[in-house]
């Protein structure tokens, strides 16, 4: 069970439907015309068995040289895989466009029973959330494939590509980096089975790209031995202490529930991809809940690029933070 990824995502209740992300502050485009809206990059199944078209919006730097391409970053919004959309993620879009950044946002396949939640511990319709996630990790690999495949035209650098997320999204970023299809068929083999692999859905692309770098918001992963010196990928990390949605450290969701997987969060995959020797930095809110308030837009795309630029530089160091600032370390 502790390699079941996906299964981590029984830590988002009704009530953290809305905690995708602080409240950010607006921040305008240089260049409002510097955005591709509503791309088609799939299409494919949803939770009610129709066909749903994938979307997301591109937000390309401004003044940007002829010929030349420019490191992508994938953001992707939160919201318990019920609610959500990739508007969500515009203020940090903008302003990492605004840093050198092609920053993507996608929509991607919600929906699961979330109603059995409100029963506890014991009725969670474990199958049902599996599903909802193994869909929107297959979206979130078809956003990649596809943005690969057309890179010339998105000005993207293939040898820089970086992914992130909030809650929901910062948990489908550490899927996409970290969990592979071996462990998938292993541990989900009647859901693979039926949904079909993580990277060869949603869309016909069979582009190959490589994750450089990830801002993980106050998400988790089942195991945190997933992260290894033949895996790990420097990670900035944003985090509350007090967070009840996704522990900080590590424990479990619904206190002594063993039912629901322990989740390791930003603190313990922080010192897991440090051991494996990779950099990464670790931003705390001390008191902070899920989606602390100063972790504002503003603070997390200006570390955010900073930490991607100085590990494009070969740069990068480690450090550990509880001061929320603007700008870089």
């Amino acid at each position: 069970m502790k390699l079941l990824t996906f299964l981590l995502l029984i830590f988002c209740t009704i009530t953290a439907l809305a905690a995708m992300l602080p409240a950010p502050r607006a921040i305008p485009s240089t260049v409002p015309d510097s955005i591709i809206r509503n791309v088609i990059y799939g299409n494919n199944l949803n939770f009610e068995g129709n066909k749903q078209d994938l979307t997301m919006d591109i937000y390309l730097p401004p003044n940007m040289a002829t010929g030349k391409t420019y490191p992508l970053v994938l953001m992707i919004h939160g919201g318990t895989f019920l609610t959500g959309s990739k508007e969500n993620m515009v203020p940090i879009c903008k302003q990492m466009a605004d840093s050198g950044f092609v920053a993507v946002t996608i929509n991607y396949r919600k929906g699961w029973n979330a109603l059995s939640m409100m029963s506890g511990c014991n009725g969670v319709d474990v199958a049902s959330l599996t599903k909802a996630t193994y869909r929107a990790v297959q979206d979130a690999h078809a956003a990649m494939r596809y943005l690969a495949d057309n890179a010339k035209q998105y000005h993207i650098d293939k040898n820089w590509m970086f992914i992130g997320g909030g809650s929901a999204g910062g948990v489908m970023a550490l899927d996409v980096a970290y969990l592979n299809q071996q462990t998938a068929d292993k541990q989900l083999a009647d859901i693979a089975k039926t949904l079909g692999d993580l990277d060869k859905a949603s869309n016909k692309s069979t582009a190959k790209f490589k994750i450089k770098g990830i801002c993980n918001l106050w998400g988790a992963l089942t195991d945190s031995t997933l992260i290894n010196k033949q895996t790990a990928v420097p990670t900035i990390f944003f985090h509350g202490t007090a967070d009840k949605t996704v522990p900080y450290d590590k424990g479990y969701y619904i206190p002594d529930c063993t039912r629901v997987p322990e989740l390791y969060g930003s603190a313990c995959l922080y010192r897991q991809t440090i051991a494996a020797g990779q950099v990464a930095i670790l931003n705390t809110s001390i008191g902070g809940k899920h989606g602390p308030k100063e972790h504002t837009a503003a603070v997390i795309a200006s570390n955010t690029a900073c930490f991607f630029h100085l590990v494009m530089k070969g740069t990068a160091k480690t450090g550990a933070y509880t001061d929320a600032k603007v700008g870089c370390r």
